[in-house]
């Protein structure tokens, strides 16, 4: 019989979490090695992942800053009867750069006879056989201190179907002339709103290079192409654009829950959306996905399970305020009025706060000033009052 290979970590999962977890591994400890498993024949598929940088916590960035493509010193939000320039600065990273430097983690030289730090399989299949023991394929199997599941929100579980769903597809163009703006806009919320909440989202990656996004929040996964086009056809053309080259177009489907989250099934400890963590309220993966990928590099492999079970009890209130906020968006404001909810958050709100609101490092302070205040138009005060003291039922968190 075939001796099982043997390694510290295996990561299943080549996406986002998967492949920040294996950098951190590798930079907090070097002498670990690392098995990075995927069933799709390339790592982390055809993504723009895009944050705040005060998400990155210190001790990230030495592993993490390499990763960054494009910064800007700040953003945009536009809305009817209120345009605002946020100056917390704002970073991108792509599929194409996040895979090129695993990559070359996987390939980097290393002394003779040392073992190498990271080994990458793709178009891979993988069964998580024990918390130490998974199968890939029909016969290859792996030893290991400990698995780490991230195989993305596939795998997550959403009581009673309790969540709506933010959908988008974006366009990157090379154009024939210089975009107007040289900073994003986060938000560009369009009069018309009667289809429920949608906008446009702009990362200008050059002068002449741009990602065109069309949002949409709505109680059904399902995306909306033919809007999409017209409403970035209409952005090229305000922009003066008559030549433009689509690069490369990318679509998603977020789901945002406002139910009590289902019990996690399987034997490993998962990250990302399987796992919880992940930002509930924006669908931003990348604060919780870099406090993960931390916190499990610089625990041992006996102590993750339970660090991260410390980890997340201590997030709770934060979680379940997420949800909350999903619940007061999808079930108790009528759809034409959802835009107004985003319009008052960044009207009323200063820079710290919006910051660490989308960090997931908000205070209960922070909470109270996000929903303190004249609700939105449409939002009766006694349903409002009654679903915000609901957060201190056992389990909604």
């Amino acid at each position: 019989m075939t001796q099982p290979e043997k390694v510290d970590y295996v990561i299943v999962g080549g996406g986002l979490q998967g492949c920040l977890l294996a950098h951190a591994i590798a930079y907090h400890q070097p002498g670990a090695a690392v098995a990075l498993i995927e069933q799709a024949d390339e790592l982390c598929g055809n993504h723009t992942w895009s944050f705040h940088q005060t998400d990155v916590p210190e001790q990230a960035r030495g592993w993490f800053d390499p990763l960054v493509v494009h910064r800007w010193p700040g953003y945009a939000v536009r809305f009817p009867g209120l345009s605002r320039r946020v100056g917390i600065p704002y970073a991108t990273i792509t599929s194409t750069g996040l895979r090129a430097a695993t990559m070359a983690l996987a390939t980097r030289p290393v002394p003779a006879a040392a073992p190498q730090p990271l080994v990458v399989r793709v178009g891979t299949s993988c069964e998580i056989l024990s918390p130490t023991h998974v199968r890939c394929g029909d016969h290859v199997e792996i030893d290991c201190e400990v698995v780490i599941d991230c195989r993305g929100r596939a795998a997550l579980e959403v009581a009673h179907g309790g969540a709506g769903y933010q959908t988008f597809i974006g366009h990157e163009y090379r154009l024939g002339r210089r975009w107007p703006a040289v900073e994003p806009t986060v938000m560009d919320v369009r009069e018309d709103q009667a289809g429920g909440f949608e906008f446009l989202y702009e990362l200008p990656f050059g002068p002449d290079h741009v990602l065109l996004e069309y949002t949409r929040f709505h109680e059904e996964p399902a995306c909306e192409p033919q809007r999409a086009e017209t409403l970035i056809a209409a952005r090229l053309a305000e922009a003066g654009v008559d030549s433009a080259e689509l690069i490369r177009t990318e679509r998603g489907c977020l789901p945002m829950p406002y139910a009590t989250p289902g019990r996690k099934s399987g034997p490993a400890v998962a990250g990302g959306y399987a796992g919880g963590w992940y930002h509930a309220a924006t669908g931003y993966s990348m604060p919780l996905a870099i406090r993960f990928a931390e916190l499990v590099a610089q625990s041992r492999p006996d102590r993750v399970a339970g660090d991260l079970a410390v980890a997340a009890a201590d997030d709770a209130l934060r979680r379940g305020f997420s949800r909350f906020l999903n619940r007061l968006l999808f079930c108790l404001v009528k759809p034409q009025d959802r835009w107004k909810i985003f319009r008052r958050f960044y009207k009323v709100l200063p820079e710290d706060r919006i910051a660490r609101f989308y960090g997931h490092r908000f205070s209960a302070a922070d909470a109270a000033r996000i929903v303190i205040g004249r609700p939105p138009s449409g939002l009766a005060p006694l349903r409002f009052a009654k679903s915000f003291f609901s957060l201190s039922r056992p389990g909604f968190a």
